[in-house]
């Protein structure tokens, strides 16, 4: 069975999760990966592609809002006047005028106390502020070599930016894989006590195993849940362990195991000892464990 008809049997055919058993480990990695690039791709691309699309792509933001401006000969020229206020982030630019000076020291203080990030630009100083930390830049002390406009500065950030999403992406993706695995964990061992109760002796390495394919519907359903207007509800972390749980012991219903050490023993009536349990102990089945011949005491 490939990997594409195991994620349809890992949601639809609960009772057909002894096959998956016989797979080897990395098999088992490879299915976990493509699921959770799967969900990577519902839950960070497609809203990418979705915002890609609405706006335009972050340089067509940046290509709106920025005015042009130039660089040279220690002077900075911004064609228009930029103003703008909102969420603790103030920007004035406006190289017309040197109304820096004219504003006092103890007013630009002031508005340095009020905002968390500040722009001020005129026509021979900039002030920048960043959380806590402020500057004030003269323009005659830049490098008189120093050259540079909009259309340069789009050219060299737009290529960061790439370089940064890919990045970005690739570190998601990686940190999804880890999170993936680890929560399997759970599922493991939470898995151990259903396991139990059924009288399965399956071993934590094969309820881990299990557990990669027991978490595709639940993770699925995330995945749909966070393209809907409705979110992902809140401690959805402990539904999806309970609908991988459901599955586990829909899986262990429908599978042949011997009995737990200590559980009951079953007499042939035929022979006064108890039945050697000989069968293949993960051989596949429609009806589940049977002791066949002999009765329970």
């Amino acid at each position: 069975m490939n990997i594409f008809a195991e994620l349809v049997c890992s949601v639809f055919r609960p009772n057909r999760y002894g096959e998956f058993l016989k797979d080897k480990k990395r098999k088992t990695f490879l299915f976990g990966i493509v699921l959770v690039f799967l969900y990577f791709f519902l839950t960070i691309m497609v809203p990418l592609v979705r915002f890609q699309i609405s706006t335009g792509g972050i340089m067509h933001m940046v290509d709106e809002y920025v005015p042009d401006f130039s660089i040279k000969d220690g002077k900075v020229t911004v064609s228009r006047t930029v103003q703008y206020d909102k969420d603790g982030t103030y920007v004035f630019v406006d190289t017309g005028s040197s109304f820096i000076e004219q504003i006092g020291s103890s007013d630009l203080k002031a508005l340095l106390r009020v905002y968390d990030r500040v722009v001020i630009m005129d026509s021979e100083q900039a002030v920048f502020k960043s959380s806590t930390q402020t500057r004030q830049l003269a323009y005659e002390d830049l490098d008189r070599d120093l050259f540079m406009t909009k259309d340069s500065m789009m050219e060299s950030v737009g290529s960061m930016v790439n370089l940064v999403m890919a990045v970005g992406l690739t570190v998601i993706f990686a940190g999804m894989v880890l999170l993936f695995f680890f929560g399997v964990l759970f599922v493991g061992l939470f898995g151990m006590a259903v396991a139990s109760c059924m009288h399965c002796s399956l071993t934590f390495g094969q309820l881990y195993k299990l557990g990669i394919y027991a978490r595709t519907t639940p993770l699925l359903v995330k995945a749909v849940l966070t393209l809907l207007p409705i979110g992902v509800p809140p401690m959805f972390f402990v539904i999806s362990v309970g609908i991988s749980l459901w599955y586990l012991a829909e899986a262990i219903r429908h599978m042949k195991t011997p009995v737990l050490t200590g559980g009951p023993l079953s007499f042939s009536s035929s022979q006064t000892g108890p039945i050697r349990q000989d069968r293949d102990p993960w051989s596949y089945g429609e009806s589940g464990r049977s002791d066949q011949g002999g009765t329970s005491l």
